[in-house]
């Protein structure tokens, strides 16, 4: 179950943050605003969400990407090209510019060197540096209440041992380094929402729409977490115009513990749906080798560890307000209905995560008898 965990872990930094080809600048509109905000990206998962906080906050942002990614988005922004693949040269056309800003947002999901690049690049022209990183940097999650000093990863390892959570954690030493005293660090939980192109918090969605019974996981008593992705772009505002520094963690969906229990028959309702609940034991599903993440997304039980009881108390006592869950299902949901195919079949080639139906069948008729 932990190597899954571990997949999963890799996995909430490949569901969709990609920034950034020809060098050209582009811009059609440039708003008056109170704060100036260069976002790194901006057009595919997270970021979008965060151009979004910002705008209706009323700040200037400039975008700064490949124009590769949903290029559509956000017409009226400057938008300044460039490739952080490239290295020190991709950012020729942003140095060209000679511009000064208020704020730089940087979601790139793995690649150290990158945001070692962007800080270096952007030290004399910005006052203050927001980055995305990860809950993943922590060294384990064997401790209930996980907050923002607890120990992270070990860095001492050779570089091509480094995963994601090192490369994540090696980012926020670049941006602590040059950004000493004006930094915000957010070290996100698994993000939800709109434009997710991870099949973990839908996969529920899907089955309490379309299937008559389900597998639920354990005793319905572990906790889950996961905050969605328009709640990371209002933090990231929230952050930007109140100078918030320091790291956060930013998991949910709220702020008293959610259990799995809560969640399921909570979705239900909220969708109407007609599907039997039949809860297997945290024992029953070990004896019949269903793994926590892989076949039952996101859940992960009491015993093994307290991966989904990370300590959101100094992100609540900003004042912070989350999306109601069933925002985020009907993100989801809608999000499924416009991208995917309706037939999809979990735990099979196509879609491997997840219960494959017949064998879901097979564990039902067992545990009822």
């Amino acid at each position: 179950m932990k190597n899954k965990r571990r997949e999963f872990i890799r996995d909430l930094g490949i569901t969709g943050i990609f920034v950034l080809s020809s060098p050209v600048v582009f811009s059609k509109f440039k708003s008056i605003a109170s704060l100036k905000v260069l976002v790194l990206g901006g057009t595919n998962f997270v970021g979008p969400a965060i151009v979004k906080s910002l705008l209706k906050r009323g700040c200037e942002v400039t975008l700064f990407n490949r124009g590769v990614t949903n290029p559509h988005l956000f017409p009226d922004l400057q938008k300044i090209r460039g490739d952080r693949e490239k290295g020190l040269s991709g950012y020729s056309n942003l140095r060209d510019l000679g511009e000064n800003w208020d704020v730089v947002i940087d979601v790139w999901p793995q690649k150290s060197k990158l945001v070692d690049e962007a800080t270096m690049v952007l030290k004399k022209s910005t006052k203050h540096y927001i980055y995305v990183s990860s809950i993943a940097v922590y060294n384990n999650y064997q401790q209930i209440g996980l907050n923002e000093e607890y120990e992270v990863v070990n860095l001492e390892l050779d570089k091509s041992d480094w995963g994601y959570p090192e490369e994540k954690l090696a980012a926020e030493l670049f941006v602590k380094e040059r950004f000493k005293d004006s930094h915000t660090i957010l070290r996100a939980g698994p993000i939800k929402g709109w434009r997710d192109s991870a099949i973990d918090l839908l996969y529920w969605c899907i089955k309490l729409n379309r299937d008559d019974a389900i597998i639920a996981p354990g005793s319905g008593k572990d906790h889950l977490q996961f905050i969605d992705v328009n709640d990371i772009g209002e933090f990231a505002a929230m952050a930007a115009k109140n100078e918030f520094h320091g790291i956060y963690n930013c998991t949910g969906p709220k702020k008293r513990p959610l259990l799995w229990k809560d969640f399921l028959e909570g979705a239900k309702r909220h969708f109407n749906s007609k599907t039997e609940l039949i809860w297997g034991s945290e024992e029953f599903l070990a004896t019949n080798k269903i793994a926590s993440y892989g076949h039952l997304p996101l859940w992960t039980s009491l015993s093994e560890d307290a991966f989904m009881q990370i300590s959101n108390e100094k992100l609540i006592q900003t004042g912070f307000k989350f999306t109601p869950i069933e925002f985020t299902l009907d993100d989801c949901m809608k999000w499924y209905r416009t991208s995917m195919s309706d037939g999809i079949k979990f735990g099979t080639e196509e879609i491997e995560i997840g219960l494959k139906r017949e064998e879901e069948l097979k564990l039902i008729k067992k545990l009822k008898g």
